[in-house]
């Protein structure tokens, strides 16, 4: 790098965020995901070059400093398009053509009624035997087709999907299971459930064909929890859901337990830990924390510290937290931005997003009886919405946001916008959680280096 520069104009990346850190500075590039740890006296010697425009001035007072952020992509080429290399990035994420991720939706029914959920149920839907037929095909095709295909993701949601496990979601397990192995494909299978359903019958079936992931939501304590989830007035849900989260972990099915909370319910969540303390800690990190805010929540006031600390105590005791990588949306972006994924609802329609009503108008295609999607303009105005937005071009952490996932922008598209309110603050809180989770913090030859500036 340093010899590709050396006869260049050279200036320091767009892309760089500089934030205080105890008595130091974190320095982060969002394109190379790159941190350092430096002395305010090295902050101010950039600081300094930046104002004046002279980067060569780093090197000419801290050589070493300037070859690490070089080595390490603060300093680019002054010519160099660094929009351009954030949508060649999309664009070989977005369209990679080695990965198909089917959403499968087999009901819109469900057996709770929780007064924060989204959907709008409906009362015995089921996927029709000649919809679910079309879906094998699919699968088979898309199998047959795509030539680069080196992993298949499968998932399930709903409704509760496990409401028609035996019509709907068994035979389609067992087709894709069946020709993944048959044709030497990574597989992973996932459910959303509600998780009460489980039974030993299910569960056998599951190990079977190597179910790899659920993702359960609790609402907080038993107590609470009782209160909104429940299959009767006179019957909660939390023993039986305690209950199937012990048996998937112990047959090694990861499950990310969600926790839906409120300033009502978080300061009960503590008292599900004694619920676990029967799992080996082998078991107990089988299971990961996800803590989510319930949107309709207006008592925000210090609900995030209270959550921080919450995450804290079940790290300890065990748990896993959301990995540091899934903060960055764009290397990890939405499964409806990808041009290789499809959400097949009950009744054949094609939809992307997950998170809006599947009603018909906002569906993107239709599943053909040949086993092909019919996409339609929707689908294809997603593909191109990203980076349209122009204050998304002049932001620091566009490598790592991406500027908004597809639907989000494609709401927004006649506006400007910015998913974390035009806030710096937000922005770099962020890049701070992304350095305090270590999963990008230096390496030991970068650490030294920044040892000695």
């Amino acid at each position: 790098m340093q010899a590709m520069l050396k006869n260049k104009d050279i200036k320091l990346s767009k892309f760089n965020t500089a934030l205080t850190y105890q008595d130091k500075y974190i320095f982060h590039n969002s394109f190379t995901e790159n941190f350092l740890l430096l002395e305010p006296i090295l902050m101010d010697l950039i600081n300094s070059a930046e104002l004046e425009e002279n980067v060569v001035e780093i090197k000419e007072v801290h050589p070493t400093l300037y070859n690490s952020l070089l080595d390490n992509g603060f300093i680019v080429p002054k010519d160099e398009d660094e929009i351009l290399k954030v949508e060649n990035l999309i664009n070989k994420i977005d369209k990679s053509d080695e990965l198909f991720s089917l959403m499968i939706l087999p009901t819109m029914d469900c057996n709770f009624k929780c007064w924060y959920c989204y959907e709008t149920h409906i009362s015995g839907s089921m996927m029709a035997e000649s919809t679910v037929e079309k879906v094998k095909l699919f699968i088979t095709n898309t199998f047959n087709t795509m030539n680069n295909l080196k992993h298949f993701h499968l998932s399930f949601f709903g409704g509760e999907p496990l409401l028609q496990y035996n019509n709907v979601v068994r035979p389609i397990v067992e087709c894709t299971y069946n020709i993944a192995k048959e044709k030497g494909i990574s597989l992973h299978t996932h459910f959303t459930s509600n998780g009460v359903l489980i039974n030993d019958i299910i569960l056998s079936d599951l190990i079977k064909h190597e179910v790899n992931s659920f993702q359960i939501t609790l609402d907080g304590n038993k107590e609470c929890h009782d209160q909104i989830r429940y299959v009767s007035k006179e019957k909660g849900s939390f023993d039986t859901i305690i209950s199937n989260v012990k048996k998937l972990v112990i047959n090694n099915t990861k499950v990310t337990l969600r926790f839906n909370y409120t300033s009502d319910n978080i300061d009960g969540i503590v008292d599900i830990m004694p619920h676990f303390e029967d799992l080996t800690l082998e078991e107990r990190s089988r299971i990961t924390l996800d803590m989510q805010r319930v949107w309709q929540e207006n008592k925000t006031e210090g609900l995030g510290v209270k959550a921080n600390t919450i995450k804290e105590m079940f790290l300890k005791f065990g748990f896993n937290l959301p990995h540091a990588r899934s903060l960055n949306s764009l290397r990890n972006s939405c499964y409806a931005d990808r041009a290789n994924q499809a959400t097949i609802n009950y009744n054949g329609d094609i939809h992307k997003c997950n998170a809006r009503d599947f009603k018909k108008a906002n569906k993107e295609g239709i599943l053909g009886n040949d086993g092909t999607i019919d996409w339609n303009e929707k689908y294809y105005n997603r593909l191109n919405v990203k980076l349209k937005n122009k204050p998304c071009l002049d932001c620091s952490i566009l490598p790592m946001c991406g500027g908004a996932c597809s639907q989000y922008a494609l709401e927004r598209s006649n506006t400007d916008f910015c998913i974390r309110d035009f806030d710096e603050s937000k922005k770099k809180a962020i890049v701070l959680d992304m350095f305090l989770n270590g999963e990008f913090v230096m390496t030991e030859k970068t650490a030294s280096k920044c040892s000695k500036c």
